[in-house]
């Protein structure tokens, strides 16, 4: 499985335990504008990705996503370099 298949399928499930109210929306809505997701909201996406997937994720590297896809990209590029 590719790194950015990894990230996704992580994504998803902590987009389900993080934000159970939320379904899961296109990954080409914005964060905060579209879905209406709060810094809180998306600090406990971004911990339930890092549990799934036992990475680390910057919070400088957060500071131009604003999609699930451009976070998908952030934390492959992070499993990429793990690896």
């Amino acid at each position: 499985m590719n790194a950015l298949t990894q990230a996704k399928q992580a994504i998803s499930l902590a987009f389900i335990r993080a934000l159970p109210d939320h379904t899961l929306p296109d990954w080409d809505a914005g964060l905060t504008g579209d879905i209406g997701l709060d810094s809180v909201q998306i600090m406990n996406l971004v911990m339930e990705i890092e549990d799934e997937l036992d990475v680390s994720v910057p919070v400088e590297s957060l500071a131009d996503v604003q999609t699930l896809n451009q976070l998908a990209v952030q934390v492959s590029q992070l499993l990429s370099t793990e690896s």
